[in-house]
C-alpha cells in the first residue's frame, strides 16, 4: 500500500496553516535565521582574514602582473569591515529588539555575503575566467538560511542580474559570457529549489511542533478534568457515605432508646413519639437519597422513563405550591404564588414537574432564614412556559453559580454546614428539565437571595388528549413532600 501524496495540496495545506500562526512563525524564523547567519558571519570573517594573509604573502608579487589580485585584497578588507559593522548593528539589535526588525538584521548579512561573492567572482573572472565563488555562495546561503519563495527569488534574482551586468562589461568573449551566464542560471535555479525544499521542511517542523504542543495542552486539559472528576468522585463517595451513615445512626440510636425504655418498662409516650418522628424523618432521608441515586443512574443509562400528557401546567404548579404552604409557614417563612395566565395547556410529565418544584422549594426553605419570603411565579416567554422559584435567602456566590448544576456540588461547606444534602438535587432537576426539552437558569446575589427559573416548551402532545385533572396526583403527595423536605430540620 502506497500513500497517495499530492505535493501541491500538501503545500496548500501548509500555507493555510502558516496563516494561522503567521506572526509567531515569522518571529521564530527571524530568530533562527539570525542565529544561523551570526555563525555564517563568523566563518566569513575568519575566511576573509585568512585570505588577507594569503594576499599579503602569496599573491602580493602577482599584483604587478595582474591588478585583479590587488582588487581581491581590497574586497577581502571591505568584507571584513562590513562584517564588523554588522556585528555592531547586531549587538544594538539585541538591546533594542522591539525597535529593530530582526528580519532586517539577517537580510543585511545576506546582502554583504552575496555582494562579496559577486565582487570576488567578477574579479576572479578577470584573473582566471571562473565565477565559482558565486556558485559556492548561492549554495551555502540556500542551505543555511530559511527563506520563503519570495525572499529567495528576490535575493537570487537580484544577485544574478547584478552578476550578469558585471560580466557583460568585463567579459569580451561571447562564448565565455554565455557559458558563465548559463552556469549561473543553473546554479541559481538549483539554489532556489534547495532553498524552497529546506524552507518547506522548516515550516512543516514548526507546524508539527505547534500541533504537538496543542495536543499536549489538550491532553493536559483532559488530565486536569479527570483529576477534578476524580476529586469530585472521591468527595461524592465521602459525602454519600456520610449521608447514608448519619440517618442510619440516628435511626439506630432512636431504636436503642425505645428498646431501653421498653426493657425498663418506663414507657413515656411523648418520648416514644419523638423517637418515632426522628426515625420516620431519617427514613425519608434515606428514601430520598437512594431514589435520587437510582434516578441519576437511570438518566445516565438512558433508561429513565417519563410520561408526557397534555394538562394545565398553571394548575399543577399552583397545587404543588399550595400543598407546601403549611410546611413553609411552620418554618417561619411565607410562600406566595403568582401567575400571568390562569390556564396553559402544555405537554409535560406532572410527576416530574412535582419532583422539580419540590426540590427547588426545598432548597429555598433550607437556605432562607425565618421571616423570609418565597415567591413561585409562572409567566410566558418566547414559546416557553417559565416557572420561577425566588427567595431572599443566603444567595449563591458568583464563582459557584456556573457549578451549581454540576453533580455532587454544594454551594459552600461553611454556608451549608447547618443543612444536609448530597449535592445531587439540582443536577437531577436540570436533567428532569432537559427531559422536557427545557432549560433552567439561575439569578442570584450572595446574601440577597436566589431565583431558579425553569422554562418548558409551549407544545402539545398530539398523541394524547387534554387532561385537566390528574386524579391520582395528590394521593401520595404528602408523603412525597415529607421525603423531599426530609433534610430540613426544626
Amino acid at each position: 500500500m502506497f500513500r497517495n501524496f499530492n505535493k501541491k495540496n500538501d503545500f496548500d495545506d501548509i500555507e493555510n496553516l502558516k496563516e494561522k500562526y503567521k506572526e509567531e512563525f515569522e518571529k521564530f524564523k527571524n530568530e533562527t535565521n539570525i542565529k544561523r547567519t551570526t555563525k555564517l558571519g563568523i566563518v566569513l570573517v575568519i575566511v576573509n582574514l585568512v585570505m588577507i594573509g594569503v594576499d599579503l604573502t602569496s599573491f602580493r608579487s602577482m599584483r604587478a602582473e595582474n591588478i585583479g589580485y590587488l582588487y581581491l585584497f581590497y574586497i577581502h578588507i571591505l568584507t571584513v569591515v562590513l562584517l564588523l559593522l554588522w556585528y555592531i548593528l547586531y549587538n544594538i539589535y539585541k538591546k533594542y529588539k522591539k525597535i529593530i526588525n530582526g528580519k532586517l538584521i539577517y537580510e543585511i548579512l545576506l546582502t554583504i555575503s552575496m555582494g562579496s561573492c559577486i565582487l570576488i567572482s567578477l574579479n576572479d573572472l578577470k584573473i582566471s575566467g571562473q565565477i565559482s565563488v558565486y556558485f559556492i555562495g548561492v549554495l551555502i546561503i540556500s542551505g543555511v538560511v530559511y527563506m520563503d519563495p519570495l525572499e529567495s527569488f528576490i535575493l537570487y534574482g537580484l544577485s544574478i542580474v547584478i552578476l550578469m551586468i558585471g560580466m557583460y562589461f568585463i567579459v569580451f568573449s561571447k562564448s565565455l559570457l554565455y557559458y558563465n551566464i548559463y552556469n549561473s542560471i543553473v546554479v541559481v535555479i538549483f539554489g532556489f529549489i534547495v532553498s524552497n525544499i529546506i524552507f518547506r521542511g522548516f515550516l512543516r517542523d514548526f507546524i508539527n511542533n505547534k500541533s504537538l504542543l496543542k495536543s499536549k495542552m489538550e491532553v493536559e486539559a483532559v488530565n486536569q478534568k479527570l483529576k477534578e472528576y476524580e476529586r469530585l468522585r472521591t468527595n461524592f463517595f465521602a459525602n454519600i457515605s456520610h449521608e447514608l451513615r448519619t440517618p442510619l445512626n440516628v435511626i439506630y440510636s432512636a431504636q436503642q432508646m425505645i428498646e431501653l425504655m421498653v426493657n425498663k418498662e418506663n414507657l413515656n409516650k411523648r418520648k416514644i413519639e419523638s423517637y418515632l418522628k426522628i426515625t420516620k424523618q431519617n427514613s425519608y432521608r434515606l428514601i430520598r437519597l437512594i431514589g435520587n441515586l437510582i434516578d441519576i443512574t437511570k438518566i445516565d443509562a438512558l433508561s429513565f422513563e417519563a410520561t408526557f400528557v397534555n394538562l394545565n401546567i398553571i394548575k399543577v404548579v399552583e397545587d404543588i405550591a399550595m400543598s407546601v404552604v403549611d410546611f413553609v409557614e411552620s418554618k417561619g417563612l411565607t410562600l406566595t404564588f403568582d401567575t400571568e395566565v390562569e390556564e396553559k395547556i402544555i405537554s409535560c410529565d406532572p410527576y416530574l414537574i412535582e419532583r422539580i418544584m419540590l426540590n427547588l422549594l426545598s432548597n429555598s426553605v433550607k437556605f432562607t432564614q425565618k421571616g423570609g419570603n418565597i415567591l413561585v411565579k409562572v409567566h410566558l416567554e418566547d414559546n416557553y412556559v417559565c416557572i420561577s422559584v425566588k427567595d431572599n435567602g443566603i444567595g449563591i456566590p458568583d464563582d459557584m453559580q456556573e457549578l451549581i448544576f454540576d453533580r455532587f456540588i454544594q454551594v459552600d461547606d461553611v454556608i451549608t454546614k447547618n443543612t444536609e444534602g448530597s449535592g445531587i438535587g439540582l443536577s437531577l432537576v436540570k436533567s428532569l428539565v432537559e427531559m422536557h426539552c427545557g432549560k433552567i437558569y439561575l439569578n442570584s446575589q450572595e446574601n440577597r437571595g436566589s431565583e431558579f427559573v425553569i422554562c418548558i416548551p409551549d407544545i402539545l402532545n398530539k398523541d394524547n388528549e387534554e387532561k385537566r385533572n390528574i386524579t391520582n396526583l395528590d394521593d401520595n403527595r404528602i408523603e412525597r413532600i415529607n421525603i423531599e423536605f426530609s433534610d430540613i430540620y426544626d
